[in-house]
């Protein structure tokens, strides 16, 4: 980023923020496919073993797949703020408000607090809905 200008880099993170929001929808549809299929699993008469395995493995993986993708923009986002920070120029206002909030001198590896509590919910959602049991 040393030799972009502030539109080029706001060019560049609003291009990205575009395929990490593509990206959410993608991880939203696969949470929704996953709570439904483990609704199916637990409104189905049959006590299908295979059926309950596959569902929660697929259902972890739609958790870690959503949780992939949430903390990889936070850290393309701290990737921004810290190259509009490192830049000569003098940023305007608002590009000085983003670097000042989203700049980490560590790399982000963990997601916000609130997915740190969404995500676990998500998927007790998931398994709970397959291997809890049933009323009689």
């Amino acid at each position: 980023m040393e030799n972009l200008t502030e539109p080029q880099v706001w060019a560049m993170f609003g291009t990205m923020s575009i395929a990490f929001a593509l990206r959410s929808i993608g991880a939203l549809l696969g949470l929704w496919l996953a709570l439904r299929i483990a609704a199916n699993i637990r409104a189905s008469e049959e006590d299908n073993m295979l059926a309950k395995v596959l569902g929660s493995i697929f259902g972890v993986l739609m958790v870690m797949g959503a949780a992939y993708w949430q903390v990889a923009y936070m850290a393309y986002r701290a990737d921004v703020a810290n190259g509009l920070k490192a830049m000569d120029a003098t940023l305007s206002a608002g590009g000085q408000r983003f670097a000042d909030r989203f700049a980490s001198a560590d790399p982000v590896t963990t997601p916000g607090a609130l997915l740190i509590v969404y995500d676990p919910t998500v998927l007790l959602i998931i398994l709970g809905s397959i291997w809890m049991k049933k009323k009689a």
